[in-house]
């Protein structure tokens, strides 16, 4: 069984971001991004700022910011700290609700398909509701949570499709988001404590995703 890690973000909700702040002079005057970091398609709006950068991705809507880092798996602790904790430490009276580590995996087998995978993993037995869905075509899934690293780890598991050029491929999609909900005191250090802990729930999410795989195999 293959595994791979398709996408990587936090996201930060606010009851209300200004993004109008955030300009492009902005993100180079406080050491944020260079100059020459900045890629085509960025868009700088009163409502929405969209920043492409060689090195991440960084979405802001009024209600939430997203960060996509964009560079391989040993750097992105230290681009998360550095980036966008460096920008939360420059907006301290922003009204921040939550915020989400977010890792998303997918596997899958090329000698069985995705419904017969998931089957193996998810059917249950004499329950009502599975015996419900078994059928050859059917697809299965599930949802998890759990208290984790001072965060509520959910879990999804799903099939998905992904549409390729050449054909639709289908894969099992283990999402994973590291929720911290933010308490009224101190949720500048609350989010920057998460951010520290980037890599130690990549590698959470790798792990028990790893240990799906190695247990079919």
């Amino acid at each position: 069984m293959e595994m791979e890690k398709t996408q990587a973000s936090v996201v930060i909700i606010a009851r209300q971001f200004n993004p109008s702040i955030i300009s492009q002079y902005w993100l180079i005057k406080n050491n944020i991004l260079t100059e020459e970091e900045f890629e085509a398609g960025s868009i700088f709006s009163p409502v929405m700022v969209n920043i492409q950068s060689k090195k991440c991705n960084i979405l802001i809507l009024p209600d939430q910011l997203q960060f996509i880092p964009k560079t391989d798996s040993e750097s992105e602790q230290e681009l998360v700290t550095s980036k966008l904790g460096n920008i939360i430490k420059l907006l301290p009276h922003t009204p921040f609700v939550a915020a989400g580590l977010n890792f998303s995996w997918h596997i899958h087998r090329d000698d069985i398909s995705i419904s017969a995978l998931s089957r193996n993993l998810f059917f249950r037995e004499g329950s009502p509701l599975y015996l419900a869905f078994n059928t050859e075509d059917a697809h299965f899934g599930a949802y998890m949570s759990k208290d984790v690293i001072g965060c509520r780890l959910k879990l999804d598991v799903k099939p998905v499709t992904i549409n390729l050029p050449e054909a639709p491929i289908e894969r099992l999609q283990f999402a994973f988001n590291f929720h911290l909900q933010l308490a009224e005191d101190n949720k500048v250090d609350d989010i920057l404590c998460l951010l520290s802990k980037w890599n130690e729930a990549r590698e959470i999410s790798s792990a028990m995703v790893q240990s799906v795989t190695d247990q079919d195999n």
